[in-house]
């Protein structure tokens, strides 16, 4: 991470990635923080402009790929495909010290702020329309500029892998570590369509003027990948009343079913304080660990035994077998045990590292530090996450007039929700076919 940069030190470098560019003024849209610089300048013809700077030289988008992704967006905008705009690069430089500097024309409006989040009139069904048709999108139109695309099974795999690396330096409370087991082996939460996700959500990347989304920006971490990361971020920072608005309009805006959406972003927001400890680490950072473990240790007393899915008991595990169980017949479906997860390594001794001395599910091998996914834009800027726990977290389904939220099913006894019926979405619940958005008819 480098210094922010003043404001006039941006206004002279937008003059380098804009060439004719004059400078007439600076607007009082400045904007620093440990994340980004930003600032408004107006020109000589009096247009508005932004000038942008993270303040990270690792990890994110090249610049060619930033640019190559947000033209393509900029396209669906314009053919209708998704309700907010882009920054449209009008230039790009980097400083000496390898900062990435983006100018564009001005979006309008302002960034999101914290408050925004307890309103719950507009803007919550404006910020679900904007993810769900960001997560509409054919993947190709990330995949074709040569963005990172991880399938279902290689997000939880990633998953698996930050959290082995945590407990292999730190004792992961049991109850944290029964919870997380919980819903990374069940493998019903991870039949997904894959779809094109921000992957770098805060504040200062939506734009919002008079209750709604008008544009989004910060799109370093974009990738194809699970939708739920995004929402993780709203789940994160919604208040009540706003999260109930953004579920009800996510579900309707959707394409074909994710029934465990909401659940996986309950999941990975808690898992963001198990990324926050991996980055502490590499980046030795002693202040940032003990950060970290008491965040998880707060955690842990908040949930207490609270399970985000109910455990599903593994029928190859005869330790966990009832006296009436092992009376009748065990009927043994494909994919009851995930293969990613059965492989099994013995906590070290003493009770440290995962769960305090159980044994727990580990990733396959050739899986390790490749696959971890890399710090966000707040991680790398020294920010910790924020976690706010959702004790009934509810099921996305459908959209086009279908009952589109629900609770957790009930439970038949052993465990087994009642009534059945497919949870598996189409494999053409996202399309994939190869698209050219100039050929896409204009939307009503």
């Amino acid at each position: 991470m480098t210094r922010t940069k003043t404001p006039l030190e941006l206004a002279a470098l937008a003059t380098v990635a804009v060439p004719g560019l004059q400078v007439a003024a600076v607007r009082p849209v400045a904007h620093s923080d440990e994340l980004v610089s930003i600032t408004g300048i107006v020109d000589s013809s009096g247009n508005r402009w932004t000038i942008t700077c993270p303040h990270d030289t690792v990890g994110g988008l090249d610049m060619e790929a930033q640019q190559t992704v947000l033209a393509r967006l900029a396209k669906a905008t314009d053919h209708r495909r998704i309700p907010f705009d882009v920054p449209r690069p009008a230039g790009a430089t980097t400083t000496p010290e390898g900062d990435r500097v983006l100018v564009h024309k001005d979006l309008g409006g302002r960034a999101m702020v914290e408050e925004d989040f307890e309103d719950s009139q507009m803007l919550p069904a404006s910020l679900a329309k904007a993810l769900a048709s960001l997560h509409n999108l054919p993947p190709l139109i990330y995949t074709g500029a040569d963005l990172p695309s991880y399938d279902a099974p290689e997000c939880r795999m990633r998953h698996l892998s930050v959290l082995d690396e945590a407990a292999r330096a730190t004792v992961i409370p049991a109850n944290l570590w029964n919870r997380w087991e919980a819903a990374l082996e069940d493998v019903t939460l991870w039949r997904f369509a894959a779809v094109p996700v921000h992957g770098d959500l805060q504040s200062t990347a939506v734009v919002v003027e008079r209750g709604s989304v008008v544009a989004l920006t910060g799109f370093h971490g974009a990738h194809v990948g699970d939708p739920a990361v995004d929402v993780s971020w709203v789940l994160a920072q919604a208040g009540d009343d706003f999260l109930a608005r953004f579920q009800e309009a996510y579900s309707m805006e959707r394409h074909g079913p994710d029934l465990h959406l909401f659940t996986r972003a309950q999941l990975i927001s808690e898992l963001a304080l198990v990324r926050w400890l991996v980055h502490g680490i590499h980046a030795q950072d002693r202040q940032i660990v003990r950060d970290a473990r008491t965040m998880i240790q707060e955690l842990s007393q908040d949930v207490g035994d609270d399970l985000i899915v109910p455990r599903r008991p593994n029928p190859h595990d005869v330790s966990a077998l009832t006296e009436e169980d092992l009376r009748g017949p065990i009927d043994l479906h494909e994919g009851d045990v995930p293969t990613v997860l059965n492989r099994r390594v013995e906590a070290p001794r003493g009770g440290a590292g995962r769960g305090g001395g159980r044994s727990v599910p580990s990733a396959p091998e050739g899986v390790g530090a490749a696959t971890v996914a890399g710090p966000t834009a707040r991680e790398r800027a020294g920010l910790p996450p924020r976690v706010r726990v959702r004790s009934r977290p509810v099921r996305a389904e459908g959209s086009h007039g279908e009952q589109a939220l629900h609770q957790a099913p009930p439970q038949a006894p052993g465990g087994a929700p009642r009534g059945g019926g497919p949870e598996v979405a189409p494999q053409d619940a996202i399309p994939t076919e190869r698209l050219d958005l100039s050929e896409v008819p204009h939307s009503d």
